[in-house]
C-alpha cells in the first residue's frame, strides 16, 4: 500500500498500531460512539507502551511527522475519535516542547515522560473561527506575566486536558494586525480556568469538543509559546503539522470503508452472481483505492518536507482540503454501494460517514485552505 519502503523503525511502529488498534480501540470504537465517551485509561496504555514518549524531542533523522501521521491513519482505521483523542496531544505536546524553552521546558517534559499528558489547544472564538484577526481574547501583560481573559468555542480534548495551548490578543483591542496575537500554555486546573458542557456533534461522538472561558487567569511570562505577537504566524508553520495528520485520519477512515465494501462485494449475491463481480461495484471501488493513493502520497508529501525542516504549510493545506473531500467521496459511496445496510449500524459505513465530516470542518474547513493555498501561490509561485 506504500509507494516506497519504511524504514525498519516505521515498519515496527505501524505493527504496533495494528496490534494496538485491534486490541484497544475495535473492541470498544461502537460503544464508545454510542455512549459518547472513550474509555478513561487508554490515554495512559497508549503512554505506557512508550509510543507517545519517542515523539517528545526532535532527534538526528528525525521523522516525526512521517511517523506520527502512519500512526493517525492506522489508528483512525479502527477509530477517528480514538485516533484524534490520542495523536493530538502527540503533535500539541511536541509543539510545546519546541516553543517553550528554560525550567518551564524541563518542568513540562518531565511530566510527559512520566504520565500520559494532554494538551488541547484553543484558538476558535464565537465571532473568529478561521478569522483569527477578530480574536477577542485578550492577554494583558502584568508585572509577573499576563492575564487571560475571554471564551473560546471549540477545543478537542479539553475536558481530559492537563494544558491547554490558548491564543489570545496581545495587541491592541480590535486592531486586525498579523503581530496582535500571542500563545500562551495554560494548566486546566489554574484559577479561573472553567471548562463548559461538551457541544455534541456530528461525528466523532466519543471526542470531548467543549468550550473553554478565561476569567482573570493569571499565565507566567515563562509560559508564553514562541515569542510575544508570534501567534499568527506559528498557527501556519506549526499547526501544518497536526493538519497533515488530520489528513491522516482521513486516508485511514476511507482505507475501512473501501475494505467494508470489498468484503461486502465478496459475501452478497445479486442476480445469481456474487457482487464484486458486477463491473460497477469493481470500478468504484477502483475508484476509492485511486483516491486514497492520491491522499496518501500528499499526505506523505507534506510531511516528509515537514520532517526536512522545510516549510509545509501549503503541502499541509493541500493535503487536508484533498483528503477531507476524498473520504466524504469515499464514505459517501460506500453507504450506497451497501444499501440500506450502509444508512444503519449495522456496518461501519454510517459512523465512518459522519467521522469523515471532521477531516474537512477541524482546524480550517475548505474555503480557507483553498484561501491558504492561493496566498502561497501569490507569493511563492505554483508548482
Amino acid at each position: 500500500m506504500f509507494p516506497w519502503s519504511l524504514t525498519p523503525a516505521q515498519q515496527e511502529l505501524l505493527d504496533w498500531a495494528v496490534d494496538f488498534a485491534n486490541s484497544e480501540i475495535e473492541p470498544y470504537a461502537a460503544q464508545a460512539d454510542a455512549e459518547g465517551r472513550l474509555p478513561s485509561d487508554v490515554q495512559a496504555r497508549f503512554h505506557d507502551s512508550g509510543v507517545a514518549t519517542r515523539f517528545l524531542e526532535r532527534s538526528s533523522g528525525d521523522d516525526f511527522v512521517t511517523s506520527a501521521c502512519l500512526l493517525a491513519e492506522q489508528l483512525s482505521y479502527s477509530c477517528a475519535a480514538f485516533a484524534s483523542h490520542l495523536m493530538l496531544p502527540v503533535f500539541f505536546n511536541r509543539l510545546v516542547l519546541t516553543l517553550l524553552s528554560g525550567a518551564e521546558r524541563e518542568q513540562f517534559l518531565q511530566r510527559c515522560r512520566e504520565e500520559a499528558v494532554v494538551t488541547s489547544f484553543a484558538a476558535s472564538e464565537a465571532a473568529a473561527g478561521s478569522d483569527l484577526l477578530a480574536l477577542e481574547t485578550t492577554a494583558t501583560r502584568t508585572a509577573d506575566g499576563y492575564v487571560l481573559r475571554g471564551r473560546k468555542e471549540y477545543s478537542s480534548n479539553l475536558r481530559a486536558a492537563h494544558y491547554v495551548i490558548v491564543v489570545a490578543r496581545t495587541g491592541p483591542e480590535k486592531v486586525r494586525a498579523t503581530d496582535a496575537m500571542s500563545w500562551f500554555l495554560v494548566p486546566t486546573d489554574a484559577p479561573g480556568v472553567v471548562i463548559g458542557e461538551r457541544w455534541p456533534t456530528f461525528g466523532l461522538r466519543a471526542l470531548d469538543i467543549s468550550p473553554l472561558e478565561l476569567n482573570d487567569v493569571e499565565v507566567p511570562a515563562g509560559y508564553m509559546l514562541g515569542g510575544e505577537g508570534r501567534g499568527l504566524p506559528m498557527m501556519g508553520d506549526s499547526l501544518s503539522m497536526s493538519r497533515t495528520g488530520i489528513a491522516a485520519l482521513g486516508v485511514g477512515m476511507a482505507r475501512r470503508a473501501r475494505d467494508v465494501v470489498m468484503e461486502h462485494g465478496r459475501r452478497r449475491r445479486i442476480y445469481g452472481d456474487k457482487l464484486n463481480r458486477m463491473q460497477d461495484y469493481r470500478f468504484r471501488i477502483s475508484e476509492m483505492e485511486k483516491r486514497i493513493a492520491a491522499a496518501r502520497a500528499l499526505v506523505w508529501v507534506s510531511a516528509r518536507q515537514a520532517d526536512c525542516g522545510e516549510a509545509a504549510g501549503k503541502e499541509a493545506s493541500v493535503a487536508k482540503l484533498y483528503s477531507g473531500e476524498m473520504v466524504m467521496d469515499v464514505t459517501t459511496a460506500a453507504s450506497g454501494m451497501l444499501g440500506s445496510i450502509g444508512y444503519t449500524g449495522q456496518s461501519p459505513i454510517e459512523k465512518l460517514l459522519r467521522d469523515a465530516r471532521h477531516v474537512a470542518i477541524v482546524e480550517g474547513p475548505e474555503p480557507t485552505h483553498k484561501e491558504l493555498i492561493f496566498a502561497h501561490m501569490l507569493r511563492h509561485g505554483a508548482y
